[in-house]
């Protein structure tokens, strides 16, 4: 059975699009058109910049936060500036990631690696595990009076 956290952490995982990075690496595998699949998740990322928090809020209630000018600007400029000044760049620096493919390519999930450890050290500092019981666990009935929090 699932909690309501983890259904409103399900629910939302759905909401999110996938990265261009499988979109690309998946139809590579089964030998489908990459390019297709490029133009289709770079369409999907930029439309859930718009979407994922206009569907969050509908589906999993508007309480959890708001939608602010401060919110909007970071998601512009953790998400939209980057891929734009990638695509703007591509002309000029295409041919030199096409040489370093390879190196590059560690770079690139070395990037993804500290986004995921940054955003994950964010959530031990908030001290987000004592806000979280496994079901089914001695302190998920807080009977018990070390289980307070």
């Amino acid at each position: 059975m699932l909690t309501p956290q983890l259904y409103g952490g399900l629910l939302f995982l759905c909401l999110v699009p996938s990265t261009i990075q499988s979109s690309i690496a998946f139809t590579s595998i089964a030998r489908g058109n990459v390019p297709a699949a490029i133009c289709a998740g770079s369409f999907s990322s930029l439309a859930g910049i718009v979407l994922t928090p206009l569907l969050a809020a509908a589906l999993l209630g508007g309480g959890a936060g708001g939608l602010s000018a401060d919110g909007i600007l970071r998601i512009v400029l953790q998400l939209l500036v980057p891929f734009l000044a990638g695509q703007l760049l591509r002309r000029w620096v295409g041919g030199f990631l096409v040489r370093h493919k390879k190196v590059l390519g560690g770079v690139d999930r070395g990037s993804i690696l500290l986004v995921v450890y940054t955003a994950f050290s964010q959530g031990m500092v908030a001290g987000i595990w004592h806000l979280v019981t496994p079901p089914g666990s001695a302190c998920s009935s807080r009977s018990r009076p070390s289980c307070s929090r």
